[in-house]
């Protein structure tokens, strides 16, 4: 999905009749599979099929494109309804994102594909040249690409003309599948062939000039020749142009500019193209040659930089091309093998600059290498690609002068389409929001808002600041009617909070794809910046993601009643440093709903720890989870809330409980534990002395923990004030011998009726050692030389330890 597209959802029409049919035996969270076919042309009416669970109660398809208009929606059965569409003339080229809704919530997106040519099927079999299918050129066929399986297809074509093809085979999102195209001339020889394509990334095309009448065959293969069922594609055979890249790489939004677009077999061509006016980021460009479209983009960046192009020669700082006063833009193409080109600029002593190349993420081959030099040629400052596939310079300037940023290939390499776009910008305070991932590999989850009617759902949201430290809000500009959302105040110190959504008990079952703003609130500057979302169609353990789809809009609907609720008790007391504290969770559960519930503390505070889910089971309806606070813990307060989930009959829903807020205070007291050593058999006290930090009223008790076998004590009251307290400390004759040194103490203060949990006195140690064994009765000692007595020691005064050993072996 990219932001140029605009921000409409494809209306239902369909018959009310239907909705209130299904609606009563709607199924929770729907799963949308598969939708076929995987595309479609411009201008033809067509019937989608959507494949899934849970489908039964469709409403309404969402678009994160606009241009396809449905007609008709059918539900079939549960896994399967289908819905009559017409894609606009005016419908965007390339990937449009779609979600179902149905009155139990919003499925996960799925990919269409809009194409300029009409569409057809793959026809087997078409294994072997004499199989080919024979197709027209410019058509566009929906395949599979198994297990040792090769694809054939033929065109005539005449000598002179063009020969395109392009699969969308990874982008269809639905399995990792590494296509490979080829062209075969009549004699059986390859006259193109390619695996990936940098402007394609995992997805191929080849495009050459026809030497000679004749039949031409494409060839379609998984790479490795280890294609499944999964493996599916849509190719494009005809005479189109495909150019790899556009140039300059970079335009100012409303703006009208000539660009040439580089690699098309019949040479570069030039079209002026009009930028929209609401323009921003990576912007698709479709080249247009001879009448015909290309089904794919070219990329470009749309930002308000004054910009310019490189002059050439420019290969060190006395060539330089000069940039427009800062911020600005330059572009420029790494034509040959060892190529630099070299920017010169203007800046000021302490001015903080950030310069930025974009080459890969514009589908460039150009493994960018971004340097500064000083008006002598000296390098101040260099990086490759730190941080991400483009390199970023974070750099201040050292003194009032002339510089120079250089751009080069990091193996040396060079070519006509080795496109780059340089932006040097002035650091500035910015701040952004994104949703997070909550499960390796399956991106999605939670990705959507779903909100039972009366009832609540949370979302935990992630937040990025730049070059600033300050408090944010998250708003919602809008959401459907009878949702609020709760958004707490989210402190500068952290980078995610929780925010809950709630829908009135009248809501209606609605949906839509909604925009979020983060703001910043207190003292600091004004500043805006959008929530946005990114998922993976495809990604694969320890290997990333190979194709993936961004929005800033997020799928928000009222579905149907949930068959429980959930609270969060607001705890009377803190929690405190080193403590733990039990939180109750309350479920009301609507009559004969028994199912278990799955909790989850969504979100824990600086320094709080909580398990990542506790159950709550179907025969209960309370439940206590324990959180602990470390003594980094942040003091203040928090909110926080828990999330539940449960397997219903119709599948699983969530719901959440309110906002609550957790106060993480400083300890009331501390601790420290004296040595206690003693013998196997014989007892000892342990002395605890007390620093009283917060006064309290009432007896505390005190639990000393960790003892090592064979040993017990007793809990011990005491009150504020009280200097120190002493464990008394069985031991028994086979007590585990050794220096134990993991003691502490369990300390419980009163607060209004409750109980704040302390854990203190950490590192507490006993040392039991084996009981000192007495000389044997009647045994006669060896005699000893004679030698004078040495004088006797000074007395030196008992220790603390020594005395309370005495005082033990007293009877």
């Amino acid at each position: 999905m990219s932001p140029r597209q605009a921000h409409s959802s494809l209306g239902l029409l369909a018959k009310t009749t239907l909705l209130l049919a299904t609606s009563a035996f709607a199924g929770f969270t729907p799963v949308l599979d598969l939708i076929e076919p995987r595309g479609g042309q411009i201008g033809t009416e067509l019937d989608l099929h959507f494949h899934g669970d849970r489908l039964d109660s469709l409403q309404e398809l969402l678009a994160y494109q606009p241009g396809i208009e449905v007609r008709a929606i059918t539900v079939e059965n549960p896994k399967h309804a289908t819905a009559k569409v017409f894609i606009r003339p005016d419908a965007p080229l390339g990937e449009h994102g779609i979600r179902l809704r149905t009155s139990g919530g919003i499925s996960y997106l799925r990919s269409f594909f809009v194409g300029p040519f009409p569409c057809t099927t793959e026809v087997d079999p078409n294994d072997s040249p004499e199989q080919a299918q024979r197709i027209e050129p410019n058509t566009t066929i929906q395949g599979v690409a198994k297990t040792e399986d090769v694809d054939h297809y033929v065109c005539h074509l005449k000598k002179g003309q063009r020969l395109s093809a392009e699969i969308e085979a990874m982008r269809l999102g639905r399995t990792m599948f590494d296509a490979h195209l080829s062209i075969i001339d009549p004699k059986g020889f390859v006259l193109a062939s390619c695996d990936d394509a940098p402007l394609l990334r995992s997805d191929a095309f080849v495009t050459a000039l026809i030497p000679e009448d004749g039949d031409y065959r494409v060839l379609v293969r998984e790479a490795a020749y280890e294609g499944n069922d999964a493996c599916q594609y849509r190719v494009h055979i005809g005479t189109f142009t495909r150019p790899v890249a556009a140039f300059p790489s970079g335009a100012r939004p409303g703006e009208s500019l000539a660009f040439r677009f580089i690699g098309d077999p019949l040479g570069d061509f030039s079209e002026t193209l009009s930028i929209p006016a609401d323009a921003t980021g990576r912007f698709p460009l479709f080249p247009t040659r001879d009448g015909l479209r290309a089904p794919s983009p070219v990329w470009i960046q749309v930002s308000d930089l004054a910009h310019t192009q490189e002059t050439e020669p420019n290969p060190a700082p006395p060539q330089a091309s000069p940039l427009p006063e800062l911020p600005a833009a330059g572009h420029g193409i790494i034509t040959e093998n060892g190529d630099s080109d070299f920017f010169s600029f203007r800046a000021a002593k302490g001015e903080n600059l950030t310069l930025k190349l974009l080459a890969r993420e514009l589908r460039s081959p150009l493994d960018a290498v971004l340097s500064i030099h000083d008006g002598t040629g000296k390098e101040l400052a260099i990086n490759d690609d730190q941080g991400g596939p483009d390199p970023i310079l974070p750099w201040t300037a050292p003194a009032d002068g002339t510089y120079s940023a250089a751009v080069r290939d990091q193996l040396k390499r060079g070519g006509p389409d080795y496109c780059y776009r340089l932006e040097i910008t002035r650091r500035s305070p910015a701040i952004s929001a994104a949703l997070p991932v909550v499960e390796r590999d399956n991106s999605q989850k939670w990705k959507v808002v779903n909100v039972p009617r009366g009832n609540r759902y949370a979302t935990l949201v992630n937040f990025t600041r730049e070059n600033i430290a300050c408090d944010l809000r998250l708003e919602a500009p809008s959401l459907p009617p009878g949702v609020t959302l709760h958004s707490p105040n989210i402190h500068r110190s952290v980078n995610a909070a929780p925010v809950v959504f709630e829908a009135t008990a009248d809501a209606p079952t609605s949906g839509g794809l909604h925009p979020f703003i983060t703001k910043s609130t207190g003292d600091a500057p004004p500043l805006e910046g959008r929530l946005r979302d990114t998922i993976h169609h495809v990604e694969i353990n320890n290997q990333g993601a190979y194709h993936s789809a961004s929005s800033d809009r997020i799928a928000v609907a009222v579905i149907d009643e949930a068959p429980f609720h959930l609270e969060l008790v607001t705890p009377a007391v803190p929690i405190v440093k080193n403590g733990s504290l039990l939180l109750k969770v309350r479920a009301t559960r609507q009559a004969g709903f028994a199912e278990a519930i799955t909790l989850r503390f969504l979100w824990n505070p600086p320094g709080i720890g909580s398990p990542a889910t506790i159950t709550l089971p179907g025969d209960q309806s309370e439940a206590l989870y324990e959180i602990n606070a470390n003594a980094d813990a942040g003091i203040g307060e928090w909110p926080v809330c828990v999330l539940g989930e449960a397997n219903t009959p119709q599948g699983p829903v969530l719901v959440s409980t309110r906002l609550s807020t957790l106060r993480i205070a400083e300890p009331y007291l501390a601790m420290t534990l004296d040595l206690a050593a003693t013998e196997q058999a014989k007892a000892t006290t342990m002395i605890a002395k007390l620093d009283h930090l917060v006064p309290f009223s009432g007896s505390a008790k005190a639990e000393l923990i960790g003892l090592p076998h064979g040993t017990r004590t007793q809990a011990l009251a005491f009150s504020h004030g009280q200097a120190e307290i002493q464990f008394p400390i069985e031991v028994a004759a086979d007590a585990a011998i050794g220096k134990h040194s993991a003691l502490f103490c369990r300390v419980t203060v009163p607060e209004n009726g409750h109980e704040i949990l302390h854990q203190v006195g950490q590192g507490g140690t006993l040392r039991i050692d084996k009981p000192t064994t007495p000389p044997a009765p009647n045994a006669t000692p060896e005699a000893q030389p004679t030698s004078p007595a040495p004088p006797s020691p000074a007395e030196k005064p008992l220790s603390r330890l020594e005395q309370l050993r005495q005082r033990a072996k007293q009877p």
